[in-house]
């Protein structure tokens, strides 16, 4: 596993639901098998509502009640995770939440919400949760450099936002890293946006000139080392002070006498 510090943080498993109010008639009205065999059913089914107007309000204080309690955390792949200094904040969130769907249900006829939250720590040495945020930041980034590189403005600003928010969980180096890693991203498409989309020039100019050197670095940072390792390949001696390209990593020739190892 990577060096990676993780700070401590709460992961929250959010579930939220409307019942009642709502009934469904299913009529069947053919059951046969096929040519090959095969059975083949087809249904009717009739919704009835007891109260739109109801429902509707419910569907909205479901959505808000929820939507208190995830303002305070940052959605990955995994669940909700709310950094421990907000836990103050998401307690009293997760308390909002319970009072807006109390409220509702006590004048409710038909329809019923109920909002739970379970809060579950982990801790900054906490192995597997540290692999698991690792492997989010580094699909994050993959994600921008995908984008720079189909010049695909909109996937490139919601994978920075999702780099963003994910970075509180990290430690100061690593969160810095990652925020620079960000600003490239974000500069690349509103050069793209600029350039491409507005100026028409061509993408592959554009590309040349687009700096993805803070998005590399980010990649190595979060590389996952339980995978297999990659040998680099042998770069013929270059003279002192030239510079080699390995993997697309600018690798300086030490100017000492002595040869050196580059790891």
């Amino acid at each position: 596993m990577s060096a990676v510090t993780l700070k401590p943080g709460i992961l929250v498993a959010l579930r939220s639901r409307v019942s009642g109010g709502v009934t469904y008639d299913r009529v069947e009205l053919e059951s046969k098998a096929d040519e090959d065999g095969r059975a083949v059913a087809r249904w009717e089914t009739t919704k009835v509502t007891q109260d739109q107007e109801e429902e509707e309000r419910a569907r909205q204080a479901r959505a808000k009640a929820a939507n208190a309690i995830r303002k305070w955390c940052i959605p990955t792949s995994f669940g909700l995770i709310c950094p421990v200094e907000r836990e103050a904040e998401l307690d009293a969130a997760i308390t909002a939440a319970r009072a807006i769907s109390t409220e509702f249900n006590a004048g409710a006829r038909y329809t019923h919400i109920a909002v739970f939250a379970l809060k579950g720590h982990i801790a900054s040495t906490d192995e597997e949760a540290t692999r698991a945020i690792v492997d989010e930041v580094r699909g994050l980034v993959d994600s921008m450099n995908a984008g720079i590189t189909a010049l695909d403005v909109e996937a490139i600003r919601s994978a920075a936002n999702k780099a963003r928010a994910l970075s509180e969980m990290l430690g100061d180096a690593e969160r810095e890293t990652l925020t620079e890693a960000v600003k490239a991203a974000r500069t690349a498409a509103r050069t793209i946006a600029k350039r491409v989309t507005e100026d028409g020039e061509a993408a592959t100019i554009v590309l040349a000139d687009i700096k993805r050197g803070a998005l590399e670095k980010a990649r190595f940072a979060f590389l996952d080392l339980d995978a297999p390792e990659v040998v680099a390949p042998e770069v013929a001696a270059a003279p002192s002070g030239t510079v080699a390209r390995i993997a697309g990593l600018d690798i300086f020739e030490p100017k000492a006498e002595s040869e050196s190892e580059v790891a």
